[in-house]
């Protein structure tokens, strides 16, 4: 399916349908056309707008928690790989239960800090994910997964963002262990963080599951967003035609893909960045989400291949699986 992808962009292992190493990331085009509406409303950002933006992850609980924020990496890589998805951070209301639906279903090794305000968990020895609590009340279910993307200089990033039409929303600062950040809005208002890890980025290895796979942001003006991250992060960008007739751009650096954008079909919805969590048994995955109250926004039978899905944790962060190939 992503065959001229890769002849148009030179190695591309992420698109390639192999088993390997070299298959990083293989994910499913979802078909917006046939995305519930129901997924409109939990993209939505929060009816507090920017005030959610500024107490994501700075002001929220990694303010009380900047002592014992732990590095991304399990051991220090001494690499960077600017571009690379290398952090996802989950804002919600509930630290607790969120922790309990992601230790449930996927099994990651929870870390809870006393008061419940703040979590890291890991999956295999490894670092995965952090979850936060918002510092001020916040509407039931309006959680946010936040992607961090590597940047050799998040001053310059920083500096770069508000150059080309983005906004600074918290930083750039220095966390202990993590490394150095700066949370903002790209140009189209979609919320990430640059990063520039303490010890390295992770390597880039073939994902497992119940560990991520992709990064996507969805969006209101494509070419706009893609200009901006050209601009910001030094990608350069390749677009692709579906077999359905679907758009999509494929952003790497380095001969490397690290992110596709899509245009959103709703444009009253805020731009969102949606990772992908690999899993090798998407049905039974989709039980275990239902049976922890989580909730399934778009079928698997409503993704391109009927081996990708969008769902949502009980307390509204979205996010997507995809399925080992072949194991459907």
């Amino acid at each position: 399916m992503r065959a001229s992808i890769c002849t148009q962009y030179g190695h591309l292992p992420v698109y390639r349908r192999k088993s390997g190493a070299e298959n990083l990331t293989t994910i499913s085009w979802i078909q917006l056309s046939m995305i519930n509406t129901a997924l409109c409303k939990i993209l939505k950002p929060p009816v507090f707008g920017m005030f959610l933006l500024f107490v994501l992850l700075a002001t929220a609980s990694l303010s009380v928690a900047k002592e014992r924020v732990g590095p991304i990496t399990a051991e220090p890589t001494g690499q960077f790989r600017p571009g690379k998805v290398i952090w996802v951070d989950l804002v919600t209301d509930d630290v607790r239960r969120a922790s309990d639906f992601y230790r449930q279903v996927f099994g990651w090794a929870v870390r809870l800090s006393e008061d419940g305000s703040y979590a890291e968990a890991g999956y295999r020895g490894r670092p995965v994910a952090a979850f936060a609590r918002y510092e001020y009340d916040a509407p039931d279910d309006e959680a946010q997964w936040v992607i961090s993307i590597s940047v050799p200089d998040v001053d310059a990033a920083a500096a770069a963002v508000r150059n080309h039409g983005g906004e600074v929303l918290e930083g750039p600062e220095n966390l202990k262990d993590r490394g150095r950040y700066v949370l903002v809005n790209d140009s189209r208002g979609a919320v990430l963080m640059f990063l520039e890890a303490s010890g390295g980025d992770p390597l880039d290895e073939a994902a497992v599951a119940n560990e991520w796979l992709w990064a996507e942001l969805w969006t209101d003006d494509p070419a706009a967003a893609v200009a901006f991250y050209e601009s910001v992060v030094g990608y350069k960008t390749v677009a692709a035609r579906e077999t359905d007739g679907g758009e999509l751009r494929v952003m790497g650096r380095d001969g490397v893909a690290r992110a596709t954008v899509v245009k959103s079909p709703w444009p009253e919805v805020t731009p969102n960045w949606l990772p992908y969590l690999l899993v090798d048994d998407l049905a039974g995955t989709i039980d275990a989400i239902e049976a922890n109250d989580g909730e399934v926004l778009v079928p698997p039978s409503a993704a391109g291949d009927g081996d990708a899905a969008i769902v949502a944790d009980p307390t509204g962060g979205v996010f997507a699986l995809q399925q080992r190939e072949g194991q459907l």
